[in-house]
């Protein structure tokens, strides 16, 4: 597998979708930048929330691709949550392992824009805000247009002031830029806190 963190989660990718994960097969091709930058922000002994996509950030972790086709499973010892397919419950869960956690770890969570338009992802802003826990949400947002799910019908406003209403601290980013994004969940995780990263992928 190559050195570059962003090849290799295709490479892991393409390697899990060949043998027929579970609920079913996910292309991350635009998302590979998101997901390895993401990862490699937080440390290994850190909590990962992840979406079916994103899971293949676990072999930035040397977990096998094989522990990875049943999205459902998670992957123990590496912290990876077992998959949920709603991304507001994904980020509710994360947001309860990080009250129960210690308070040198870290939660990431991954969501995408369809999330904001669902109830509880406002219940954990402000279970992350009230608490003061210690979980980063890397948030990726992008317009299909008419496609499947033009972001306007969805979503009023931007996904960040969202979360500046809650008193979250928050950052805005390309999500294509690897660096800018390990850059980012890096910070947030020396800064401790609930940190909101919206990431862009148009």
């Amino acid at each position: 597998m190559s050195d570059n963190p962003t090849e290799q989660i295709l490479e892991a990718s393409a390697l899990l979708n060949a043998q027929e994960p579970t609920p079913f097969p996910l292309p991350v091709k635009g998302l590979e930048s998101l997901i390895a930058g993401g990862f490699l922000g937080v440390e290994k002994t850190d909590w990962v929330f992840p979406g079916l996509r994103e899971r293949v950030g676990a072999v930035l972790r040397n977990c096998p691709v094989e522990r990875l086709v049943n999205g459902h499973e998670g992957a123990r010892p590496y912290r990876v949550a077992p998959v949920s397919t709603s991304a507001s419950t994904r980020l509710l869960q994360a947001c309860g392992i990080a009250m129960a956690g210690e308070p040198s770890e870290t939660v990431l969570c991954f969501i995408g824009q369809g999330a904001a338009a669902t109830g509880p992802f406002y219940e954990a802003l402000n279970l992350a805000a009230l608490h003061n826990l210690n979980v980063i949400i890397l948030a990726h947002q992008f317009d299909l247009g008419g496609k499947n799910a033009p972001i306007s019908q969805q979503v009023a406003g931007g996904l960040a002031a969202k979360a500046e209403s809650f008193g979250i601290a928050t950052s805005i980013l390309d999500g294509r830029d690897f660096d800018a994004v390990q850059a980012a969940v890096s910070s947030a995780r020396k800064a401790g806190g609930p940190h909101f990263i919206e990431a862009s992928l148009d």
